[in-house]
């Protein structure tokens, strides 16, 4: 996992803290954009973590507005989006650092979403009022007027229409070139919070308060089916080919058969409200973010837990895949947060087993290395996850150190258990010789040996001190 809270500034004397307003990842995951305190946003790379960009917004307010509320990104990544409550939403080049556009609104501008090919740029404002804008003209093209204030907006897939969500329970579908309204979608019975176009652009899915999601013909505005829960649905979202839905509500995540709304499978192990469920790009998977702090990782098929993406992090709102389904993007109020899937390993053979770290002299009493063995066991595995352990009399063994090592023996060094994602602390190297070798970790070499079949004495198993090992260091974490 790599946290992005201090993406772009510098530490001076250790960890620096700084305010967040708002951040974003681009489509994709490849930048972050972190809008810190003095109305800067700086623009990340995620895979390095190197800074590419910093912005200055200028406000026209003074110094009572020093917080950027919002930004987003371009679908190529190239240009970002800023709005505060000064009413002007600004336009960047990312890799000149210029202000392109700075487009004043009337009043607070709340959301802004850019077309599929970046060309246009739809607003909402607390007027009730949704704007479009030639991107690089900067030039207002088309005012929208809805009935209420608008919840959300997205544009369709070819970018020719724009669906609007309003506080007054109706979906709104609107020519994006002229503003003309195409079709009113009336049905649900309390605010629609959320609207996604399918893959094709032929269908909407919309998601309610009012305990459902809504499919509806995006032609004509027609609803196609109604997919009941028994909680406020939060998001809804298309599989990649379409004939998937997966939607949150309460503390749950279920998918649904697009064209039949028959329910497939329910996604149930969150311990507060889910906010958010996408689908992978092969649609195998499926990323969940809760208030629980734990976002998780799914199989699309029969719903089974695949994994709990753990870490010190917040509660995560919003959730996403990257194009290739290997990383997850996850973030909640002012925090960002991603996850990589390591690439699998195999360690060589023989390799995989108990250690402990070989401290003593040569022919060292055999009693003595056994308890080296049972009180500071390692633990190797074939897919090259190694366990340092401590173990005390009465409590289970402590994952203290963990680390991820490829078929090559060269490492990533992580602090605690395997399941805390955390982020690497340095490179190590395993190298082994039968039952002997040494661990290499930030330059020091440490002696390892291969653990003797432990005999465990009557009073180890009648206390259950046995039970909390073999628990513990047999089967570590994950």
């Amino acid at each position: 996992m790599t946290k992005f809270t201090f993406c772009g500034v510098p530490e001076q004397g250790g960890t620096k803290s700084v305010t967040i307003s708002t951040a974003a990842f681009s489509e994709g995951g490849a930048r972050v954009a972190n809008a810190t305190e003095g109305r800067i946003v700086r623009i990340c790379e995620t895979a390095t973590g190197r800074e590419i960009a910093s912005l200055a917004a200028p406000s026209s307010r003074g110094g009572d507005d020093d917080l950027i509320r919002f930004v987003a990104f371009s679908p190529d990544g190239t240009r970002l989006v800023t709005a505060s409550d000064d009413r002007m939403l600004r336009l960047w080049d990312i890799a000149g650092g210029r202000e392109l556009a700075a487009l004043k609104h009337p009043s607070r501008v709340a959301s802004a979403t850019f077309s599929s090919d970046g060309t246009r740029l739809a607003t909402s404002t607390n007027d009730y009022v949704v704007r479009i804008f030639d991107v690089a003209g900067g030039r207002e093209i088309a005012v929208l007027q809805p009935p209420s204030p608008v919840i959300f907006a997205a544009f369709s897939p070819d970018g020719k229409r724009l669906v609007t969500t309003c506080w007054e329970n109706t979906v709104h579908m609107w020519d994006a070139a002229t503003g003309r309204e195409i079709a009113i979608m009336i049905g649900h019975d309390a605010k629609a919070i959320r609207a996604r176009f399918s893959p094709d652009g032929a269908r909407i899915v919309t998601a309610s308060e009012d305990n459902t999601a809504r499919i509806w013909d995006a032609a004509s505005g027609r609803a196609l089916r109604v997919l009941r829960h028994k909680s406020p649905v939060r998001s809804v979202a298309f599989s990649a080919d379409g004939t998937r839905i997966v939607t949150s509500a309460g503390k749950e995540a279920r998918v649904f058969d697009a064209a039949t709304g028959r329910e497939l499978a329910v996604l149930k192990g969150h311990e507060s409200d889910v906010n958010d469920a996408v689908f992978s790009p092969d649609g195998a998977r499926i990323a969940t973010a809760s208030g629980d702090r734990s976002p998780r990782l799914w199989n699309a098929g029969g719903g089974g837990e695949i994994a709990v993406l753990k870490g010190d992090h917040s509660a995560t709102a919003t959730i996403a895949f990257g194009p290739d389904g290997q990383r997850i993007f996850a973030g909640g109020g002012a925090e960002t947060v991603m996850w990589t899937k390591l690439a699998a390993a195999r360690l060589p053979d023989k390799i995989a087993g108990l250690w402990f770290g070989n401290f003593g002299p040569p022919n060292e009493p055999a009693e003595i290395t056994r308890e080296r063995c049972v009180r500071s066991p390692i633990r190797i595995g074939a897919d090259g996850l190694i366990v340092f352990f401590e173990v005390g009399s009465s409590e289970p063994p402590q994952p203290i150190l963990h680390l991820r090592c490829t078929s090559e023996l060269s490492c990533q060094i992580f602090a605690g258990a395997p399941d805390q994602g955390l982020e690497a602390q340095g490179t190590g190297q395993l190298e082994i010789s039968g039952d002997s070798g040494k661990l290499c970790l930030g330059g020091e070499c440490r002696p390892i040996a291969r653990c003797r079949v432990i005999t465990w004495t009557e009073q180890e198993r009648k206390s259950g001190f046995v039970k909390r090992w073999e628990t513990g260091v047999q089967a570590p974490p994950r």
